[in-house]
């Protein structure tokens, strides 16, 4: 295993060790991590700027961290009790996940079903692990698997009438369709899932509904409640010293400044974001917030940068199975390639960027896709064809309500 990357893997251990091993199980364990724990030495210069660090951060090939996670697991399972143990594997399985090792997270959610076997004592862990195992589909956008999965909590959780998990089934959904681009879909979802916790005392899900609530607001052009939930959102996250989390608000912090053009504080937010992913090895992070430096330093024309993001971006997303991002990155290169005048290659980018997210459904990356293409058509004296991009987009935009993103659309487009 890559010295760095167990470094990075350690911060998030202790900490679950310390939640589930008693006192000395969790001394004798720390003394091995000690043993080998790297030094603080980082694969880049620390003298470098910002954006050196980021784009020549190394990426683990992943087996490493299965090995160390097997023992972990093996270390656990004879010093702790059934439940206990399939709480850790839980968590082990959340961590993998945002850490992008997709397949090895969704063997530790299998693993975990397979344990429980149906004991209705570990119902809410089993319903739990469906879910785990809907977020990884979810993640490389297998809708239909994903809704399986939530289906099947949704099952599990209803054999108790339990409220709380419903909830967590309601967010998910919301997250699902939010993805797509059904943001009405997406609202009702999270409505309801926020009315089965009304009774219930959950920081952590109701900054989840938050984050996932303000998302949707942005992509409305709701700017002032899509703040509103993210700052709220990111209160409860630093009150639950939660980084996962923190990181994910501060890179959609910086995705609400990116929308109303304010790029400075945006690159703030995402290097935050960054930085914090970095540190703990928050691989899916890293690919959504390399993703924002490079649309800014395309609109700011530092093309050698937006490239080196894209690039960076492009070599994750492939690592973790992200098509999404994929393709939002090939409409970056699009973008690029416009900025550059060849016209040509920028079509062809963006031409690959909207099939693929016609191939996974993904309407408002589509439309984004198609008002970007409609510019490059414009610049090529092909006016028609522009004008029918746009109407598709604004149709898009029109059926979620996103009434002053379209105002601005078409302000833009008398200018």
């Amino acid at each position: 295993m890559e010295q760095k990357q167990k470094s990075i893997l350690v911060k998030d251990i202790e900490k679950l060790l310390s939640r589930y091993l008693g006192n000395k199980d969790a001394y004798e364990f720390s003394v091995e991590l000690e043993n080998t724990k790297p030094s603080d030495k980082r694969e880049f210069n620390r003298q470098s700027d910002k954006d050196a660090e980021q784009i020549n951060f190394r990426i683990s090939d992943g087996s490493g961290e299965r090995e160390f996670i097997q023992s972990i697991i093996s270390f656990a399972e004879n010093r702790i009790s059934d439940e206990y143990l399939l709480k850790l594997m839980l968590d082990l399985c959340h961590l993998m996940i945002f850490n992008g090792e997709l397949s090895f997270a969704s063997e530790l959610g299998e693993d975990i079903i397979s344990k429980i076997a149906g004991n209705k004592d570990h119902y809410s862990l089993e319903g739990d692990a469906y879910l785990a195992l809907a977020k990884i589909s979810w993640s490389q956008a297998y809708w239909e698997q994903s809704i399986k999965y939530v289906q099947k909590s949704y099952e599990i959780f209803r054999t108790r009438q339990d409220l709380h998990g419903y909830a967590k089934c309601e967010n998910l959904l919301g997250s699902i369709f939010g993805e797509q681009g059904d943001v009405l879909e997406a609202h009702e979802h999270f409505k309801k899932g926020l009315q089965y916790l009304t009774d219930i005392d959950d920081v952590l899900l109701r900054s989840m509904f938050e984050i996932n609530l303000g998302i949707l607001f942005n992509m409305q052009g709701e700017y002032a409640k899509s703040m509103w939930n993210f700052k709220n959102a990111l209160n409860k996250c630093i009150q639950l010293k939660d980084t996962r989390r923190i990181a994910r608000v501060r890179h959609n912090l910086g995705m609400l400044y990116t929308k109303i053009k304010d790029y400075q504080a945006a690159t703030e937010e995402f290097d935050k974001s960054i930085s914090i992913s970095l540190e703990y090895g928050y691989l899916s992070n890293c690919a959504i917030g390399y993703i924002g430096k490079a649309y800014i330093y395309t609109k700011l024309n530092s093309t050698d940068l937006a490239e080196a993001f894209a690039d960076k971006a492009l070599e994750i997303a492939y690592k973790i199975n992200d098509t999404l991002s994929i393709a939002d990155i090939y409409k970056i290169k699009g973008m690029i390639q416009s900025n550059l005048m060849n016209y040509e290659l920028s079509e062809e980018l963006f031409e690959n960027s909207i099939r693929l997210n016609e191939d996974f459904e993904n309407k408002i990356n589509i439309a984004e896709s198609k008002l970007e293409l409609s510019d490059v058509f414009e610049k090529t004296d092909r006016s028609d064809q522009a004008e029918d991009l746009r109407n598709s987009a604004i149709g898009y935009y029109n059926l979620i309500k996103a009434k002053s993103y379209i105002d601005g659309l078409l302000e833009a487009q008398s200018n």
